[in-house]
């Protein structure tokens, strides 16, 4: 009996030990926070960029401008006989002068005046004063329908040849500026006095005959006063030549004699001929610059001695005159 009831515990033992084993969930893994799982699921982040702004252009320095109280300029606009407006400055005192155009273009300067290509813009002409702007000025055709105040008067004479025979003609050219719009102009054409009224900048000229020998002052006159000449040599004959500015100097113990020869009228073919130390020389004109109408040196050269008489020289056979022998 006691034998059986021990079989029986042993056995009810082992039915609840089974019993619990089979009841007993599995055990499942550790499961990820849902916070984790969602953000490992996500796409990594992208930061958004900002674009990169481009860099600015540095400012470019302007002009320096004239301090309050300093020397200025007043630019105003000048109207020539034909027409065309020049830009007039007038400084407080004395300094290089420039202008700049409304378009921002350096004016070309004409006598007292600048020029510019376009002046009808909304931007001002503006002048400088030893590079420091010292005024400026906005063109207005209608409020500059008449002359500006007179400026400097100024006058020049140009001569086209300005070594001619008797008989020949030579273009005389005068330009100036007048301040006063009716003014008399004149100047020498030949044998005659050209006389024109004329206002403004002006650029004149005519074809003048010369029939006098020897150098002529060929001038120009405003309202009878001479403003300018220009020295007009007139020769008698076609062909011409001279000896001038002869001289002397020692150059390392060699005794060294030079003179000027002027030639005029004379053909390639001609030759240039004078004596040294009884060297001959002979020069073809075709070898010297400006071959019809020249001037060149010659010179003579010894260690041996000074020379003991002048040089003659002479040009195509024909005597020019002498080298002076002078110590």
């Amino acid at each position: 009996m006691r034998k059986t009831a021990i079989f029986v515990l042993l056995a009810l033992s082992l039915s609840l030990l089974l019993f619990g084993c089979a009841s007993a969930p599995a055990e499942q893994p550790a499961s990820m926070p849902t916070a984790v799982k969602a953000q490992s699921l996500q796409k990594p982040a992208v930061l958004p960029t900002q674009p990169e702004s481009p860099a600015e252009p540095e400012p470019v320095a302007a002009p320096p401008v004239a301090a309050p109280g300093q020397p200025g300029c007043t630019v105003q606009f000048q109207k020539d006989a034909s027409n065309v407006f020049y830009v007039m400055v007038k400084a407080a005192r004395a300094g290089a002068i420039g202008v700049t155009c409304p378009n921002g273009v350096s004016a070309q300067k004409q006598g007292e005046l600048y020029f510019c290509t376009q002046l009808d813009s909304p931007n001002p002409a503006i002048a400088y004063l030893d590079g420091v702007e010292c005024g400026r000025a906005r063109f207005s055709q209608a409020d500059n329908t008449t002359s500006a105040p007179a400026g400097k008067q100024s006058c020049t004479v140009l001569l086209s040849p300005s070594r001619i025979t008797v008989g020949q003609t030579s273009t005389v050219t005068v330009k100036a500026y007048l301040p006063q719009e009716k003014s008399t102009l004149s100047y020498l054409c030949g044998d005659a006095e050209v006389n024109e009224s004329a206002g403004g900048l002006v650029n004149r000229g005519k074809i003048c005959k010369f029939n006098t020998p020897g150098t002529i002052e060929v001038y120009a006159k405003v309202n009878g006063e001479v403003c300018a000449t220009s020295p007009l040599t007139v020769f008698s004959t076609s062909k011409d030549c001279s000896v001038y500015d002869s001289a002397f100097a020692m150059d390392r113990e060699q005794y060294v004699y030079s003179a000027k020869v002027a030639a005029r009228g004379y053909s390639g073919g001609d030759e240039l001929h004078y004596k040294c130390y009884d060297i001959p020389f002979a020069i073809k004109a075709n070898t010297i610059p400006n071959t019809t109408d020249f001037v060149t040196t010659i010179e003579c050269r010894s260690a041996s001695g000074p020379l003991l008489q002048n040089v003659k020289v002479t040009m195509g056979g024909n005597a020019c005159g002498e080298l002076v022998v002078a110590q």
